[in-house]
């Protein structure tokens, strides 16, 4: 059983990939690789359609 837990941070909209980025380079800079197995950034690809036009 993994003692891992997961958490949630709230980002600016559109920062998300400068701050997965900022994140992951400071876990690497403080040495915690052994507690944080990935960083993820959930996406949504969105398509609005309007006047029958994509």
């Amino acid at each position: 059983m993994s003692d891992k837990k997961w958490y949630v941070v709230r980002a600016v909209s559109g920062q998300e990939n400068k701050i997965k980025t900022y994140i992951e380079n400071e876990i690497s800079r403080l040495g915690l690789e052994d507690f944080v197995d990935q960083v993820l950034v959930p996406t949504e690809k969105v398509i609005q359609i309007r006047n029958g036009k994509k």
